[in-house]
This record gives C-alpha cells, structure tokens and sequence, in this order.
C-alpha cells in the first residue's frame, strides 16, 4: 500500500495542537496531569499573574538553559526547540481559553476525559516524532544529555522524571498543603502513553510518509550551527 505523503511541517502543527488540546483535555479532567507537565502546572496555581502556557515555556527554557550551560553549545536546533515550547505554551493558552466553559461534573465524564485525552496526546507526540522537527526542550535536554554523557536514555529520563515529580510534589505542599496536579492519573500515565505513543508511531511509520521542505542534509546542517563555537572562531580569527 502507498504511504499517504504529508509534509513533515504539517505533522508538526498537529502534533503541536494535538499535544496542546490534550495536556488542557488532563486537566479539564482532574485525574492528574504527566509528571513533567506538572510542574508548570503547579506554578501558575500559585503565580497567577503568569498563564499555565507562559509558566510552560518558561520552565521548558530554563532547562534549555541549564544544558546549554553543560554542553556549552548554543545550537539552531536549540533554539527552535525553545520556539516549539514557546508555541506549546500559546496553543495550550489558546485551548484552554476556548474550553473554558465546559466542566467534567461527573466521574464518568472525567474518566472519559482523561481516556479522550491520552489518545490526543499520544496522536500529538508521534506526529511531532514523525515530523522529525525539533522537540520540547525537557526532551531535548534528556536526548543530549544521555548522548554526550553516554547514559541509558531510559534510567536518565525516569531520573529526569523523578526529579520533575519531586519538584511539583514538594511546591504542592509548600504552597497549598496538597497535592495539585499529581493524582493517580498521572501514574496511569506514566504507564500506558509510551506503549500508546509506539501504537501510533507505527501506525504513522506504516501508512504517512513524511515530507521535507528541504533536503534532510541541509536541514541537519542549518539546525547544528553552533553559535558559540562560531563566535571563539571569529575571536580568535
């Protein structure tokens, strides 16, 4: 069977809108929203001059920093990964605004919420693997950290995920004397979305053929231009 040919721009803005939607879908729920999505989630409930959206890329951009400042290299793939995080930010904004209206009033209601929304999210994050754009920057951080490190990519990413937990557990009960956001969808979660994201990716991989604007060559060339090892040659030049 031929594969459907989509550009791979395209697959981007899905991803992005679908991820969006899901992650204020979770919350519309009230079953506990993913570990790293928490702690954004976590601030804006306390900080409510700044948005969930505008607490996201904040958040999302200091862990940009923070590797940054560990690789020392500031790549185009870097930043286009903070411009990701900065639209996730705006859609999730955006989302939420418009569902403002509507309230799960029942459990029934918000288990079928929080079902719908894994679906969602799953479809969004194997559209953005698929587009082979550049990824949130928590994900980024985790990706070249086990790569330059040479650290299993799974015993990192649960040690990232822990991390993020113990930061929305300890801010809950700081600011509130509860948990907010943590709840036990959120281990529900942590369980099934990676088996459905690979449901979907093959999927995807099986039936989408993905597009590029420009040839792969160029693109990995353009997104690995490090701007600081660029500046120490035009200093010592």
């Amino acid at each position: 069977m031929e594969k459907l040919k989509i550009y791979n721009l395209f697959l981007f803005l899905l991803g992005l809108a679908c991820l969006s939607l899901g992650v204020v879908l979770v919350v519309k729920s009230d079953l506990g929203i993913s570990v790293a999505t928490s702690v954004p989630y976590v601030f804006s409930l306390y900080f409510t001059k700044l948005s969930f959206g505008q607490w996201n890329y904040i958040i999302h951009g200091f862990s940009l920093l923070l590797l940054v400042i560990m690789i020392k290299k500031l790549t185009v793939k870097h930043l286009m990964s903070f411009i990701v995080a900065f639209l996730f930010g705006v859609t999730i904004d955006l989302f939420g605004g418009l569902l403002t209206f509507y309230t799960a009033s029942t459990l029934v209601e918000r288990i079928m919420l929080f079902i719908l929304s894994s679906v969602v999210i799953s479809v969004g994050l194997a559209s953005l693997i698929k587009s082979n754009y550049p990824i949130l920057p928590f994900d980024t951080f985790v990706k070249e950290i086990t790569e330059i490190k040479n650290i299993k990519y799974k015993k990192f990413k649960t040690g990232f995920d822990l991390v993020c937990f113990t930061i929305s557990f300890a801010s809950s009960m700081l600011f509130f004397r509860k948990l907010q956001g943590l709840h036990i969808g959120t281990l529900v979660s942590a369980i099934i979305l990676g088996s459905m994201i690979g449901s979907c990716l093959n999927f995807m991989n099986k039936y989408v053929g993905g597009k590029p604007l420009l040839p792969e060559e160029k693109t990995k060339a353009i997104l690995d231009f490090d701007f600081i090892k660029f500046s120490k040659s035009k200093v010592t030049s």
